[in-house]
Parts: structure tokens; sequence; C-alpha cells
């Protein structure tokens, strides 16, 4: 069976989309994994599917796969590259979208020819689990340090992001880290370590978590402009509300895959 994609990227954040609107292709984790390898496959972060949604709230329903297969919450970077899809393929006239996530309804929108943003909800702060992060939720799970220490060596800091993924208090579903570095009052930097995909270019939930976290604490000031190494995003929250995350979406190109040709590789 061959089967049509898109892969496109928001700020370095690298995805294939799949509409599922008439065709439901039934990807398991195992045939996602092979996909996403970067030499043996086509190459992603996650796997976004365009399904039909059973809320009569929302127009689309809106699915995340990690690259080792297994379907997540909310991925903010992947939600503006979903609205450029749709709108490419003319699936939907509305300038709003509302789709359904694992997490629940999100809003899509587009302000300008190349800016897109998404009503990502309220930030949702955990008990404090440790003196070393904060815990919040953005649709999906964060812990955030800050500032990563100058003298830090990133492997040392890799290690501690990996610890903090083990630690039993996210247990099952594990948890994305991210390390944010202050460099002013509207702007810092970020580097996530995302459960399932490994370290990658940018993390649009985390660029609101870590905002999140500086503007509760007074350390920066709405809108923060992130700044990860795949470019930046621009987050804007009030505090009480929901917070917005906006960026651009590029397509890169399309193609199509044949499942009988994937193989496990050595």
């Amino acid at each position: 069976m061959k089967i049509p994609f898109t892969k496109m990227h928001g700020t370095g954040n690298d995805f294939i989309i799949l509409n599922q609107l008439e065709n439901q292709y039934n990807l398991n984790s195992e045939l996602i994994s092979l996909l996403s390898h970067r030499q043996f496959g086509i190459g992603f972060d996650q796997l976004l599917i365009v399904e039909p949604s059973l809320n009569p709230k929302a127009e689309f329903k809106y699915r995340i796969f990690n690259s080792d297969g297994n379907e997540v919450e909310q991925c903010g970077n992947g939600a503006r590259c979903f609205y450029r899809y749709i709108k490419n393929k003319n699936l939907s006239k509305n300038l709003q979208l509302t789709v359904e996530t694992k997490s629940g309804l999100i809003i899509l929108s587009e302000h300008s020819e190349n800016l897109i943003s998404v009503d990502m909800g309220k930030p949702i702060f955990k008990e404090k689990i440790s003196n070393l992060f904060t815990s919040l939720t953005i649709g999906n799970p964060h812990a955030v340090l800050e500032p990563l220490d100058k003298n830090q060596e990133w492997e040392s800091a890799l290690k501690l992001a990996k610890e903090i993924q083990n630690n039993k208090a996210f247990f099952p579903n594990g948890v994305n880290v991210g390390f944010m570095k202050i460099i002013d009052n509207n702007n810092l930097r970020l580097k996530v370590l995302e459960r399932g995909s490994g370290i990658t270019l940018a993390c649009g939930t985390g660029a609101c978590a870590a905002s999140a976290t500086a503007i509760l604490k007074g350390i920066v000031k709405t809108p923060v402009t992130v700044h990860m190494d795949g470019g930046t995003v621009i987050i804007d929250w009030d505090g009480l509300n929901s917070i917005i995350l906006s960026g651009t979406a590029k397509i890169v190109f399309e193609g199509e895959f044949d499942l009988s040709s994937l193989k496990k590789y050595e």
C-alpha cells in the first residue's frame, strides 16, 4: 500500500502529516518508528495525523505520535504545521480552526501570512516535586530548569535530564525536560529533551512551559521570544488565561511511501 505524506517543519521541529479523513492506514508503533528513522525511513520528530472529529465543536481531530511510535497529548510546533497543511490542502475555509487533541480542544489562527498562532490553553503548574525544576503541563508534561549554568557541560545537563525523565513522579508517561537561560526581560534560550524523540531543534510546548515558568517567577515579561536551535517562537501569556504560541510553519516536500518496503533495520 502506498501512502501519501507531507513533510513539514516548525522552527526546525520536523514532521510528516498523513490525511486519514477518508482512509485509515492503521500504522502501529513499530511502523511509525521505522518511518521516523533518518537513515532507513523518511525521518521526523513526530508523525501528525488528520482525522474526522466526533466533537461537534471541532473541525478536525489532530493526533501526534513521537518517533518511538507512542501517541502523545500535544505538540505546539506540530499544531502550526497542522494549520498550514489544512489551509494548503483547502480542507477548510475558516480562518480560525478548532481542533480536537488528546488533551482537549485547541484554537489555531493565522494573523499574518507567515505567523500562525495556537491557543494552547492554561498552563497547569504541579505541586513542587523537586527544588531543581518546575513541573507543569501545557497539554503534555514538562520539567523546566533555569538557568542552565554557563559552566555546565551539555553532556552533564543531558545526563541530568534523563535522570529527571526517569523520576517516578512522572511514571508511566514520562516528561519533557527543558533547560532555559534568560537573555533579557523578553528573551530566553531553550533546549529540550523530548520524551520519545530525544533532543529536537525546537519544542513548542517546551517554549510555552519555559516562558510560563519565567513569567510566573517575574524573570521575564510577556511577550517572550524563545530562541532555540531551529529558530524562534513568540509566547504571550498574561499569567491567568490561555498561553499563546506563535511562529512559522513550512512545507518541505510531499511524497508517498510503500508500507511493504519498510523493513526492520539492524
